[in-house]
């Protein structure tokens, strides 16, 4: 690395094309691989129990809370679920879901218990703290992605970071096997970053993100997840590690992180705002946790609805997430997860829409969206309902 960010520690990071690839160096320098299971909330990308399962080993989903939409620790403390093999588990994969961190406390204890690895899914969270300490931070590894609908975005991108010393001599080697992106590849990306940047406005959300599916599709464009992905299998080029460019780009934008995270943090309290003026309920957040919130988790009991009028409308709502293993909606069995198998999670798919806090959202903007759902979201919470 030519030069080291405060949030980079030049010794534990390494960077890869994808946050998904960083994720999957992990658990090969882990030795995960064939027989081994890999316990992970069952409200995740796709790409996460893909990551498993292209190293042969199997992921055991966990369901999740309902207010922090994390991975439930009783559940885990009560035996996890009954797919769970304590004699084949080597890991724990937590999600620090929207930016939400996980009870790390209790989650260290269990993986002190069963002399489990825990990996950090950081990908939401960048900047987020449990009592204090950065996310990333607690567990043996943590990965993190640059994709374009995080924190920080370089297109695509992501990296690990290895806490345990016996880990890092291990991914060292591992890192090795990740070949370098083309040129070509790296210059494309480049170019799709900088027509993003100028094109980033929540009024052209829709707009955009149906252009670059299309442009994908078409081979025109870079995507985040091939089709090949979706349906679960290991694409080609997939063990890439990060180019120069990219990691130049990343490097520059991470420089420029606590202004991100400021931004961020003023869009959440204007969202929160926006939402106890209209009567609607805010996230229950734990007295230990100060989240860098990626998207602002809403429930709404006409989900399909509210994304489709949003869409007609040009109005910025999030899906986040379709399903327990998104985007996918069919085919689950693909990834290992077994329908009704975390009934919290699949009900909190099929509610739970999203206000994104990106630097480019505005009050104007933020207000616009809290009126429309006002508008057309039926919002039920303990004492009534909105929008009848």
């Amino acid at each position: 690395m030519d030069t080291v960010s405060p949030w980079l520690n030049q010794k534990q990071t390494f960077m890869f094309f994808k946050g998904r690839v960083a994720l999957h160096a992990i658990l090969r320098a882990a030795n995960i691989g064939s027989g081994d299971q890999v316990l992970l909330p069952g409200y995740t990308c796709v790409v996460v129990p893909n990551a498993i399962n292209y190293l042969g080993a199997e992921p055991v989903y966990v369901d999740i809370e309902d207010k922090t939409y994390n991975i439930d620790c009783d559940i885990l403390e009560n035996g996890a679920g009954s797919l769970w093999n304590p004699e084949q588990t080597k890991a724990i994969i937590v999600q620090h879901t929207y930016g939400i961190p996980c009870d790390m406390d209790r989650i260290l204890e269990f993986a002190k218990k069963h002399n489990l690895f825990v990996i950090e899914d950081s990908c939401h969270a960048l900047g987020s703290t449990w009592r204090g300490q950065q996310v990333g931070s607690f567990g043996d590894a943590a990965f993190f992605s640059s994709q374009w609908s995080k924190p920080i975005t370089t297109g695509l991108g992501g990296w690990a970071k290895i806490n345990s010393p016996e880990l890092q001599g291990s991914m060292e080697i591992t890192q090795q096997g990740y070949k370098q992106p083309k040129l070509s590849k790296a210059l494309l990306l480049e170019l799709q970053f900088l027509a993003f940047s100028s094109l980033n406005h929540p009024r052209l959300y829709c707009i955009i993100q149906d252009l670059y599916r299309t442009l994908g599709k078409m081979g025109l464009a870079i995507g985040s997840s091939t089709e090949t992905e979706l349906s679960c299998r290991l694409p080609a080029d997939y063990e890439l590690g990060m180019h120069p460019i990219q990691r130049r780009r990343l490097l520059k934008l991470l420089d420029g992180l606590a202004g991100v995270i400021a931004r961020r943090n003023h869009n959440t309290e204007i969202i929160e705002a926006g939402l106890v003026g209209a009567g609607i309920p805010t996230v229950a957040l734990p007295s230990e946790c100060d989240p860098v919130f990626l998207r602002y988790p809403i429930k709404v009991n006409n989900k399909e609805e509210v994304l489709n009028k949003a869409k007609k409308q040009n109005i910025q709502i999030g899906d986040w997430f379709l399903s327990p293993i998104h985007p996918n909606l069919e085919n689950m069995d693909l990834a290992g997860y077994k329908s009704g198998s975390c009934p919290v999670a699949e009900n909190a798919a099929s509610k739970v829409v999203n206000i994104s806090t990106d630097v480019e959202m505005n009050k104007k903007d933020i207000n616009r969206i809290v009126e429309f759902l006002v508008k057309h979201a039926e919002i039920t919470d303990s004492t009534r309902t909105f929008n009848e």
